[in-house]
This record gives structure tokens, sequence and C-alpha cells, in this order.
């Protein structure tokens, strides 16, 4: 087993998920290689013109590396079950591990072509540092507590400073206090994003990116099968700003649009989000990480809460190769 740096792969996966799961991990990904920058050099000018690129003598390609992760993360939130009105704080407390293997990597458009697949497992524990059966709307807060697995397929795309993506993913949540499953989901996701250098020491990320969502709701025969398929599409803004030799600053904001697809629903969502981000990196494969944030959501749907609240985060995330 080999340990790398967060390499550039990595830190494109974790930024395009900022706002869910992962964070930005690192700063400007290299420009990839090409077939040309590989080619045996010529040992005068014109001498490949008739004979062609000699692909006998190229190096073979690598064995393309598994990549595993593991993330902790400790979130203080001031609307610990996202009410409306009379919100209570509490802790929620996550940790996931992860792998991902890529199939192939090769040169495409100009630019760098990889197609992986994963899965993650993931668990979630409210108010396990702040009193977990804690009453909250009437329920002890730790009856909210689930896990999820979910598994992805992805091709994703880079040349210099764009990244593009477009992956399947599904999921699956199950409740621990009565151990059902409550919401299972599959979806297309799309991405699309530019960055650019800020500075000598900055770099500026912004792009939109999508989903179509088909899930299945538990509801114990109470909602129609499909009640939350939805279609959304996201405007997300990084500054990414070194500031010492293992420590980087990290702002970020993102505007989620959703619409709901039932028949039965006229449901519009609008749910904003403001990060900042005080990262530290801890040797070669692992990283610290303190964040504030504010969410504001508002829905069309009058029945749906439209909530407010801030979060104090403290993260620890790992990265290896094998």
């Amino acid at each position: 087993m080999t340990t790398t740096t967060l390499g550039s792969r990595a830190r494109w996966t974790a930024l395009l998920l900022l706002f869910g799961t992962l964070t930005l991990r690192g700063g400007v990904p290299p420009a990839p290689a090409t077939g040309a920058a590989r080619a045996v050099p010529e040992l005068f000018a014109g001498e490949m013109d008739d004979v062609g690129p000699q692909y006998l003598l190229l190096p073979a390609q690598a064995r393309l590396p598994l990549e595993l992760w593991t993330e902790c993360e400790i979130t203080g939130t001031s609307n610990a079950t996202l009410v409306e009105s009379n919100p209570h704080s509490s802790t929620i407390t996550s940790m996931q591990v992860g792998a991902t293997a890529p199939f192939t990597r090769k040169s495409w458009r100009g630019g760098e072509l990889e197609i992986d697949a994963g899965f993650r497992l993931q668990t979630y524990r409210y108010g396990l540092l702040a009193q977990p059966r804690r009453k909250i709307n009437f329920i002890e807060i730790d009856r909210n507590d689930f896990d999820l697995i979910g598994a992805h397929l992805q091709g994703a795309w880079r040349r210099e400073g764009w990244f593009a993506s477009a992956a399947l993913r599904g999921a699956s949540l199950e409740n621990r206090a009565n151990h059902r499953v409550f919401y299972q989901e599959a979806s297309f996701e799309w991405q699309l994003f530019r960055q650019w250098r800020a500075g000598a020491r900055g770099v500026i990320v912004a792009g939109l990116e999508g989903a179509m969502r088909w899930s299945h709701t538990d509801s114990f025969g109470l909602l129609p099968a499909g009640w939350n398929n939805r279609v959304e599409q996201a405007l997300v803004v990084v500054y990414d700003r070194s500031i010492a030799a293992r420590w980087r600053l990290q702002p970020a904001v993102r505007v989620l649009a959703s619409e709901y697809l039932h028949r039965d629903r006229a449901r519009r969502d609008v749910h904003g989000s403001a990060r900042t981000s005080l990262i530290r990196r801890l040797g070669e494969q692992a990283e610290l990480r303190l964040s504030i944030g504010y969410d504001r959501r508002n829905s069309s749907e009058p029945l749906i809460a439209d909530f407010a609240k801030w979060d104090a985060a403290l993260a620890a995330g790992a990265h290896w190769r094998f």
C-alpha cells in the first residue's frame, strides 16, 4: 500500500460535493497529460512524419489505483430538525468511509477522461454530544439517527481549468430506531465547472450542477409513489486561498433550485447556502477542517417548512491509494 497527497481528482470530486457529504480538499488541479506529452521525442525534426507515432515504444500505463477515504464531522447546528418556527440547537455527528475504483483513464478531446465506480457508507447521530434523549418537537432527538449506503458510476473529464462530469448514483437510508428503510433514491447528476487563478495564492471555481432524482419514500402508504421525484439545478462559487504552508481559507456560496415532478404537487424550493472553511493539511494524506455556515430554504408548498440555520463544524478526513 502507498499513501499519496489528496490529488487533483479527489480535490475536484470533493469540491463538487462541497455542500453535500464532502468538502473541497485542495487547490489547482494540474493540466492533464496528453498523448503527445508521453510520446517518444524525435531525434531530428520530421523524424516521425512518415512512420506515425511509435506506439510500441510508449511506456505501459500503470495499474489505476484503488482509492479509499474516510471522514468524521461534528456539527453544532441552530436548527437540528429543520423547522420553520421554534428551532432547537443540537449536534449532528457524521462518520463515513468510501472507495473509488477507476476503470479507465485516457486522453480525450484535448483533456483527460476517467470512468470510475465507488461506494460509501455513512452514519448520522443526532445529539450524540448534547443529550441524545432530549426531546425536540415531542420526539427524542436520537430517533432521527440513520445510516446511508450509496454507490455511483461516473465519467469525469478535465482539461486545464475545465471540469465536467456525469454520474449515476443510488442511495438507501435506514432509520436506526426502527431499522426501517425510509428513503431510497436513484439519480442522474451532471456538473460543469471552470477555475481561474486569483493572484499568486488564490483560485476561483464557479459552475453549474444539476440532477434528476427518482425516489421512494416509505410513508406507511400515506404518500403516493414518486412523491419526492424532482429536478435540481445549482450555481456554485468557491474561492480557495493558501494563507500559509499548510493552511487554506475557503469561502463558498451555493444556490439550489428544485422542482418536484409529481402531478399532484406544485412544489418549488430555493435553498441558499454559504460556508467559510479553514483547512489545515495533516501530513501527506489527511486534513483538518473548521467551518461555519448559514442555510436558508424557501418552499412554495405551504406544508413544507421554510427554515434557516447556522452551523459550525469540525471535521477530519484521510485519503489513501493502493
